[in-house]
């Protein structure tokens, strides 16, 4: 009645039974509830824990909490997956690698000398995954115990550690070599086992020093009859130097860095083209090498001069090499010089007296006492130093300043006397050298 207003044809009906709660469910959440619990889905059980937890008011204040910690959670990082096609395109042997003279047609497999694929399986990348780490395949392992055994001794038990193939050369100890790999598959492919393996030997706890006779009979040390000495990888001599002199930041994950390289390397002609190299101005100039930026047309100097890979192509074997140009870089380069600072302010600031506090200094960069004659060496270098000219040593200041640390409650001629101390210990060959 729209005059008065009442309700007109009132209907009521009833019922024996309950409304039925099914019908105020997402149609979902309605479907995984009718499922028999036995043959419910993960995806189905779990949404239907997620619907009971935001709908009991029991537990809002929980999922409240949850929801906060969800929204804290980093955004995942994309990948690009490959899969695999049904049809797979047809590839034949080209002549000479003419694509122009095509022969016979190829399908994957592997070579006829190895053990086979498994009888059966899809010839997909999971199969030949599994045929690597296959316990009839122990190639895989002797390559990565050789590549360990490399790390250590600078020399792996087969030399060309990059080819195990027919030109490779013979391993050293081949019977070592196939036990190290039986161990590896044996222990679950644990690689910090081999590592404890090795580092317990009474082989590598060797000492480095040989007669001259040992020497001239085995130069390499193929017969490992003395300790390794080699100089260490590129990347550690420069993590080396921030490490000593207490500027590195150890800060794991993150964006590449960098620091201070020389600006005409990503110009023309230098450069293929203008390239974008902004220094950093905080801790990031300090972080581990590892961290540096490279470009592929224009490797960091510092690493070059030190052997570094160019990083155009996989390295299985670095090349070592001494030059007078490495001896330059650890004087001269920018970083280096101000982590020669960064040791002169650690020196500076420790107690004691300066012969004390320099052979804590050669401890802290050698691993070793110094004995009276190194100790008088440096003293030498400390106050000839000190009593030079100190424009020189301001100007050291004004374009070396660690950007990390504050240097001014240090006398001029007292930082500069111990940075030249700091540029002699950082150039040692025991600095830069695993012995």
């Amino acid at each position: 009645d729209t005059q008065t207003y009442n309700l007109g044809r009132i209907r009521l009906s009833v019922a024996a039974s309950l409304p039925n709660a099914l019908d105020n469910l997402p149609p979902l959440v309605r479907g995984a509830l009718e499922t028999p619990a036995a043959n419910r889905t993960p995806d189905q059980a779990a949404r239907l824990f997620a619907h009971w937890r935001e709908s009991n008011p029991d537990f809002a204040a929980e999922t409240a909490e949850i929801e906060a910690l969800y929204a804290k959670v980093p955004p995942p990082t994309w990948a690009l997956v490959a899969a695999e096609t049904k049809a797979t395109r047809e590839t034949r042997l080209f002549e000479r690698g003419e694509q122009t003279q095509p022969k016979h047609v190829v399908k994957p497999h592997v070579p006829a000398f190895l053990h086979p694929l498994p009888p059966g399986d899809p010839e997909s990348r999971l199969t030949f995954a599994k045929w690597l780490v296959d316990p009839k395949s122990p190639t895989t392992a002797r390559r990565l115990v050789n590549s360990l055994w490399q790390a250590y001794f600078g020399i792996g038990l087969l030399e060309t550690s990059e080819d195990f193939g027919h030109q490779a050369a013979r391993p050293s100890h081949p019977e070592l070599l196939d036990w190290l790999a039986v161990e590896f598959m044996e222990s679950g492919w644990d690689m910090k086992h081999i590592h404890r393996l090795i580092v317990e030997s009474a082989t590598y706890r060797q000492v480095s020093p040989a007669s001259s006779a040992l020497r001239e009979m085995d130069p390499k040390n193929r017969l490992l009859a003395r300790g390794a000495r080699l100089r260490v990888p590129a990347e550690t001599v420069r993590d080396i130097q921030l490490a000593t002199s207490g500027l590195l930041d150890g800060t794991m994950g993150g964006r590449s860095v960098f620091p201070p390289a020389p600006g005409y390397l990503f110009q023309k002609p230098v450069s293929y083209g203008p390239k974008t190299w902004d220094v950093e101005t905080d801790s990031n100039r300090y972080r581990r090498a590892l961290y540096t930026f490279r470009f592929r047309s224009v490797p960091y100097p510092m690493l070059v001069a030190f052997d570094a890979p160019a990083g155009t192509a996989s390295c299985a074997r670095r090349n070592i090499s001494t030059s007078p140009m490495q001896a330059l870089v650890t004087l001269n380069e920018q970083v280096s010089v101000e982590a020669a600072l960064g040791l002169a302010h650690l020196i500076l600031t420790d107690t004691g007296t300066l012969d004390e506090k320099l052979a804590r200094a050669f401890v802290r960069c050698t691993s070793r006492v110094p004995d009276v004659e190194e100790i008088a060496a440096l003293v030498s270098v400390y106050e000839t130093t000190r009593a030079a000219d100190p424009a020189e040593a301001k100007l050291l200041l004004e374009n070396h300043k660690p950007v990390t640390l504050d240097l001014s409650a240090h006398p001029l001629p007292d930082l500069a006397a111990a940075a030249a101390v700091a540029r002699v210990l950082l150039n040692l060959d025991e600095t830069i050298t695993k012995n």
